[in-house]
């Protein structure tokens, strides 16, 4: 799985040489979004976001990851990291019908949403997924 993973985070930077080069070497754009959900509605918000996510990195070229994970003590404190190619793709990202789809359906399961925008310093990933394989830097 990990191996998987880290195989389509480099296919997502390589993807994002394309992207950049196509915006005219727009900055990507990063953010963390902090999302508390509802206790009784955890595993209900999760389907939904595994939905929203699994869409977005497949058919917007401008969604270059989307990564989620649960704080380990607090299992509703959900913490996403979102790199996009430009502010534009962003943009587009929000007026996605599955993103859209997304906020509908949890509106009233997320208790609480707090986005955190950042100024990337390095992002790298491997491009193989393999140990001293080929490494992406944007």
């Amino acid at each position: 799985m990990i191996g998987r993973m880290m195989s389509a985070i480099g296919s997502a930077m390589l993807a994002f040489g394309s992207a950049q080069a196509a915006a005219g070497d727009a900055k990507p754009m990063v953010r963390i979004a902090e999302v508390e959900v509802h206790p009784a509605q955890i595993d209900a918000y999760k389907a939904i976001l595994a939905e929203e996510q699994e869409a977005s990195v497949r058919s917007e070229p401008g969604v270059l990851m989307l990564h989620s994970v649960a704080i380990a003590d607090h299992p509703t404190s959900i913490r996403l990291l979102e790199v996009y190619a430009s502010r534009a793709a962003y943009e587009a990202h929000v007026r996605s019908p599955h993103f859209l789809k997304y906020k509908t359906s949890t509106e009233k399961m997320v208790l609480s949403l707090r986005l955190v925008e950042t100024r990337p310093i390095l992002l790298c990933a491997k491009s193989k997924g393999a140990a001293g394989g080929p490494v992406t830097c944007m």
